[in-house]
């Protein structure tokens, strides 16, 4: 009985020790070890990233002289550091495949091979040796070039240079999947305010007659239509403050320098298409549009002459419109965005004060502002 269990044990441990060993000897052949297949976006490959190329035993009748070649060509091939010989016999009897691509299974998981010959020349004691590179992924040539020789020792020292030549005809593309453009959030919400210099052009007139420094601020909000472009409106408290020179008589008959000012504060509201460009960090954003604005209260006029009087006067018209443009730039900080601007907007229409004169004037303004905007869904 125990002789039994102990019979039994050996076999149950010989089975134990094949079934461990039998891949081991799976991985070996006469063509040394079979490289494992890589993963599918590194197909023929090595670990270290050399692609693998199956040097396939040459046709011919002198066995030296074609074993002597065959050694010189993998070694010509490790010489390029690019690549992994790995050599590849099909076995006594079968055929050697040379102007054709060899078989797949004979050369598996390899991504080019080489196949060649020794063949005599046309004159006597001539010789040639041709090599052909194929790329094993649709199976296509590559190249095919020859070595011509009579000394086998000189064309060994030229046969480094004929697979170095062969490989440089391998033009490795690689296709890289672009990242998606990055997209602001659907909607944008923010606080901007900066300053403005404008100039102011009188209804009646072509040339600019007064100017002044001006604060703007309100806030903002962007509609994502695509991840390139969306509309953008704002809502700006602003106000405007245009001065005339004037040289009015004194009492005594001489002329003196004093001013009639104009003062009121507008409500704008741009509406404008914006385009977004991304570099680095940075959104870039060119945008263009209309903008309608409308006084808020009268203007309120101010003299300095001597016995000069503060007035209130209202307006011909509530509501106007112009045009706007200008360049953002925007820098990811914190939970949203700092963003800073360049504008330029110019009225339609000349804005009418209902004085005595009935003053008119149109703007135009240049808008330096700075921001901050939050993302939303």
């Amino acid at each position: 009985m125990n002789r039994g269990l102990r019979v039994t044990a050996a076999l149950c441990g010989l089975a134990g020790f094949l079934s461990f060993s039998a891949p081991a000897f799976a991985q070996s052949g006469p063509a040394g070890p079979v490289p494992t297949l890589p993963a599918a976006d590194s197909w023929g490959m090595d670990y270290e990233g050399r692609a693998i190329v199956a040097v396939v035993s040459f046709a011919g009748e002198d066995a030296a002289t074609i074993r002597r070649f065959y050694q010189g060509t993998i070694q010509a091939v490790a010489a390029l550091e690019k690549y992994n010989p790995r050599e590849v016999s099909p076995g006594a009897g079968a055929e050697l495949p040379t102007d054709m691509p060899p078989n797949r299974d004979m050369v598996a998981g390899a991504r080019y091979a080489i196949t060649g010959g020794v063949y005599p020349g046309n004159r006597a004691g001539d010789y040639y040796l041709q090599l052909w590179l194929w790329e094993m992924g649709g199976s296509t040539m590559i190249y095919t070039d020859d070595l011509v020789y009579v000394n086998i020792e000189v064309a060994l020292e030229s046969l480094p240079g004929l697979v170095e030549w062969l490989f440089s005809h391998i033009r490795e593309v690689t296709l890289e999947t672009p990242p998606p453009a990055a997209a602001d959030p659907l909607l944008l919400l923010g606080l901007r305010a900066g300053i403005s210099p404008r100039w102011y052009l009188g209804s009646d007139k072509t040339t600019l007659d007064a100017n002044a420094l001006a604060v703007e601020g309100g806030v903002s909000g962007s509609l994502r239509i695509t991840s390139f472009l969306a509309v953008q409106a704002e809502l700006l408290l602003t106000g405007d403050n245009k001065v005339d020179w004037v040289l009015p008589r004194g009492a005594d008959g001489e002329y003196f320098l004093a001013y009639e000012q104009y003062a009121t504060l507008f409500l704008t509201l741009p509406v404008m298409l914006k385009m977004n460009f991304r570099t680095g960090p940075f959104r870039l954003s060119p945008l263009a549009g209309f903008y309608v604005f409308m006084p808020l209260g009268q203007a309120r006029f101010h003299e300095s002459r001597p016995g000069g009087t503060e007035r209130s006067y209202s307006y011909a018209t509530l509501l106007l419109a112009g045009f706007a443009a200008g360049f953002e730039a925007a820098l990811p900080y914190g939970p949203g965005m700092i963003v800073t601007g360049l504008r330029y907007a110019g009225d339609f229409s000349a804005l009418i004060i209902n004085n005595d004169e009935k003053t008119g004037y149109k703007r135009n303004m240049v808008s330096f502002f700075v921001g901050y905007e939050f993302g939303l869904f």
